[in-house]
């Protein structure tokens, strides 16, 4: 978007499917995701997100996240502080594979698996502190409430080729892996504290 036209302020309502890897070495959570519908229209994602110390205490927090979308990268950054990059997706079958613009390979996954019946989960059900997100950039901390509900059920997510995601995640093995037939996501606004108070 350009500068005539800036990206949708929050709140974002976005609707899509994907799956969401867990790891306990290193700790985090990978998720591979394709949304439907959004304030800037369909467009994938891949993302890695961990616990990060704030001022505020631990939260979960977006590390590496890239999306096949301008729009979502402007938004993403001016609306919630989440380092978006834009790479290329290419899907053949269960298989993902992310590219950078030059062409240079960012990762190649595997999803699948899908085993039994779906259950429902609302995020609302989780404590505050983990529908929470703390991203930090160069105009200081900012927390965002995520809210929302899905369709769970098992399903597997495996990094075959991951040069620009932590290297322990190749071939590591998630403790759980959950595929999302269909979600609901709300990302409201940040509430933001700025460099010079969080310095």
């Amino acid at each position: 978007m350009s500068a005539e036209m800036p990206a949708p302020p929050a709140p974002w309502t976005l609707r899509g499917s994907g799956a969401v890897a867990l790891f306990a070495r290193p700790l985090g959570a990978l998720m591979l995701i394709r949304y439907a519908s959004s304030p800037v229209g369909p467009y994938d994602e891949l993302l890695w997100l961990r616990l990060r110390i704030s001022p505020r205490g631990p939260f979960p927090s977006v590390e590496r996240i890239v999306v096949n979308v301008p729009a979502s990268v402007e938004g993403g950054r001016h609306n919630w502080g989440i380092p978006k990059y834009r790479a290329e997706f290419d899907w053949q079958g269960e298989q993902a594979e992310v590219r950078w613009p030059d062409g240079a390979l960012y990762a190649r996954l595997r999803v699948g698996g899908l085993l039994g019946r779906t259950l429902p989960l609302r995020l609302g059900w989780l404590p505050r502190r983990l529908r929470t997100l703390a991203q930090h950039d160069e105009r200081g901390w900012a927390w965002t409430p995520v809210t929302g509900e899905c369709r769970v059920r098992l399903a597997r997510l495996q990094v075959e080729k991951a040069p620009e995601l932590p290297a322990a995640l190749h071939g590591a093995r998630p403790l759980l892996t959950l595929g999302l037939p269909r979600f609901r996501l709300v990302f409201g606004a940040a509430d933001r504290e700025d460099a010079s108070h969080t310095a």
